[in-house]
C-alpha cells in the first residue's frame, strides 16, 4: 500500500480516501483525548515480524478533513531513482530524440499533410543531380581512361589540365552539396508520404514514417562503409604498407561480422517500401505498377554492381599475390599496352554499374511525380466524399435513376465529366423534374432524410459510384474532422 493515513487514536492504518477510521470510527484529523494518548503511550506495541519503515507523521500537523491529501511513500532505492532520472534527463537532452518526439506529436494531430511543393522540389533536385553527375563523368573521362589502361592514379590525374582540375573540384563540391540536399528532401518526402498513406485511404505501408525517411541515408552509409572496407586495405597493401593494410582489413571484417544479423536489410527495406507505397497510393485499382517494378530491378542491379566494383581492387591484389607465390611471371593480369581481358571486364562492369545507377535516379523523377499526383487525387476524393456526394452531370436528369448505359455515356465526355451539385427544383414529372415525393427527391415530402438524393435503401442503377478509389477514405469521415459526417448516397 502506497497511500494511507494513520489514526492518532488507535494507530490503525486507513486508506487515503476514507474520512473515518475503520477501527475506532473517529474522523480524520481529530485530536485524541489525554487518557487515550496516555494508554497508547504506556501500552507496548506488539513487535512485528518484519520491521517496516514508516514515515514520521508527527513532524507536521494534520490538515483539516476537507484538505485531505494522499500520503505517498518515498521510492525504496534512491540510487535507482537517481539513475532513472539521469537517464530520462539524457534522453530529453538528446536533440534527435527531441526532434522525433516533436515531429511525431505534430504528425499525430494531422490526418495528412500537404507535400506537393516538397515533391516538385525533390523532382527538380533529382534531375539536377543526374545532370551534374553526367557532366562530372564526362570531364573526368581522360583521367579514367588512363587509369584503366595503366592502373596509376597519380599519373591519371596528371593527364588533366589546371583548368580541368578546378572545374572538377568545383563541380564535385556542388554535386556533394546538392546531393545532400536531395537526400534530405527525398527522405522527408517519403516519410510524410508514408504518414499520409493511411489517412488517404491506402493500406498500411511496410515501414513506419521514421524508417521510410531514414532508410535512404542508411543505404548510402552502408555503401560507403563497404567501399572503404574493401578498397582501403587493398590500396594500403598495394602501396607497400602491409601491416596497416592488414589491420584495416581486420577492422573491416569485425565491423561486417557485427552486421551479419541484418546483412541485406539495408537493401531490402527501401527496395520493398517504395514500390509498395507507389502501388498502394494508386487510384486505378491495380495491384502492380510497371514503373515501380522496373525501378526496383534497376535499384537492386545498381547496388549489387556497386558492391562488386568495390571488390575489384581486392580481387586483383589477391590474383597478383597468388601468381607471385606460384612463380608464374608469364601470366599478365594487367597489360601495360592496350586493353586486356581484365581491363575490359572492369570497364564493362563500371559502365553497367554507372548506367544502372543513373537509370535508377532518373526513374525516381516520374515515381516522385506520381506519388505527388496520387496524393493530390486522393486528398480531393477524401474531401469530396466527406462533404458532398457525387451526382450526375448537368443535363443528365439530376438525381433520378439513370439508365444502364449511363457509364458509357460518361466515358464519351471526358472533358465535361466533373463533380457537380444540383438540387432539382419543383416541377411536373412529365417535364423531367420530379416532384417532392418523387424517387429523386430523397424522401416523401420536403426536408426528409437524404434531402437532395435517393431515399435510404433505394438502389440507383448506373449512377456514379462514390467509392471509385476502392478505399474507405471516399465514403467515411474521420473522428477528428471538423465537418459533420456526410450521408452515404
Amino acid at each position: 500500500m502506497e497511500e494511507f493515513w494513520v489514526c492518532p487514536h488507535c494507530r490503525s492504518l486507513n486508506r487515503a480516501g476514507s474520512g473515518k477510521c475503520y477501527s475506532c470510527k473517529n474522523k480524520y484529523g481529530s485530536k485524541p483525548r489525554e487518557d487515550t494518548a496516555k494508554k497508547a503511550a504506556v501500552a507496548p506495541a506488539p513487535a512485528p515480524a518484519r520491521p517496516i519503515p514508516t514515515p514520521e507523521l508527527g513532524s507536521r500537523p494534520a490538515p483539516a478533513p476537507h484538505y485531505t491529501r494522499p500520503v505517498a511513500l518515498a521510492p525504496a532505492s534512491a540510487g535507482a531513482g537517481a539513475v532513472i532520472g539521469a537517464s530520462h534527463e539524457r534522453h530529453s537532452l538528446n536533440p534527435i530524440s527531441a526532434i522525433r518526439r516533436r515531429a511525431a506529436w505534430w504528425l499525430a494531430m494531422r490526418q495528412s499533410v500537404s507535400v506537393g511543393w516538397l515533391g516538385y522540389l525533390t523532382t527538380v533536385l533529382l534531375a539536377l543531380v543526374l545532370t551534374m553527375g553526367t557532366i562530372l563523368i564526362l570531364l573526368a573521362m581522360p583521367a579514367t581512361t588512363h587509369l584503366l589502361q595503366h592502373g596509376n592514379l597519380s599519373a591519371a590525374l596528371a593527364q588533366l589540365t589546371t583548368s580541368q582540375h578546378g572545374q572538377l573540384r568545383m563541380l564535385s563540391i556542388a554535386l556533394g552539396a546538392v546531393g545532400v540536399l536531395t537526400l534530405l528532401c527525398f527522405s522527408a518526402f517519403l516519410g510524410l508520404t508514408t504518414h499520409n498513406a493511411t489517412g488517404l485511404g491506402a493500406d498500411q505501408p511496410i515501414l513506419t514514417p521514421y524508417e521510410a525517411g531514414t532508410c535512404w541515408a542508411g543505404l548510402l552509409w552502408t555503401q560507403v562503409r563497404i567501399a572503404v572496407g574493401l578498397i582501403v586495405p587493398a590500396a594500403l597493401i598495394w602501396r607497400g604498407f602491409a601491416i596497416p593494410g592488414l589491420v584495416a582489413a581486420i577492422v573491416a571484417i569485425e565491423i561486417a561480422h557485427r552486421h551479419l544479423e541484418d546483412l541485406g536489410g539495408w537493401l531490402a527495406r527501401p527496395g520493398r517500401h517504395l514500390p509498395d507505397l507507389y502501388v498502394k497510393l494508386g487510384v486505378g485499382g491495380s495491384i502492380s505498377s510497371p514503373l515501380a517494378s522496373f525501378w526496383l530491378v534497376c535499384f537492386r542491379i545498381a547496388n549489387v554492381l556497386l558492391v562488386v566494383c568495390s571488390t575489384v581492387p581486392a580481387l586483383l591484389l589477391s590474383a597478383f599475390v597468388a601468381l607471385a607465390i606460384a612463380d608464374r611471371s608469364d601470366v599478365v593480369i594487367w597489360q601495360a599496352t592496350g586493353l586486356g581481358p581484365a581491363q575490359l571486364g572492369v570497364a564493362v562492369l563500371a559502365v553497367v554499374a554507372l548506367g544502372s545507377s543513373a537509370l535508377c535516379v532518373a526513374l525516381l523523377v516520374p515515381v516522385t511525380l506520381g506519388l505527388t499526383q496520387r496524393q493530390r487525387t486522393r486528398r480531393t476524393m477524401v474531401r469530396v466524399g466527406r462533404s458532398r456526394s457525387w451526382v450526375a452531370r448537368p443535363g443528365e436528369g439530376g438525381y433520378a435513376p439513370g439508365s444502364p448505359t449511363l457509364a458509357t455515356r460518361y466515358a464519351e465526355y471526358d472533358d465535361e465529366d466533373r463533380i457537380v451539385e444540383r438540387v432539382p427544383s419543383y416541377g411536373d414529372s412529365a417535364a423531367g423534374f420530379p416532384g417532392p415525393g418523387g424517387p429523386g427527391f430523397g424522401g416523401p415530402g420536403f426536408g426528409g432524410p437524404g434531402f437532395g438524393g435517393p431515399r435510404f435503401g433505394d438502389a440507383v442503377q448506373g449512377a456514379p459510384d462514390q467509392a471509385s478509389l476502392n478505399s474507405p477514405s471516399t465514403t467515411s469521415s474521420f473522428p477528428w474532422s471538423e465537418d459533420p459526417p456526410a450521408e452515404s448516397d
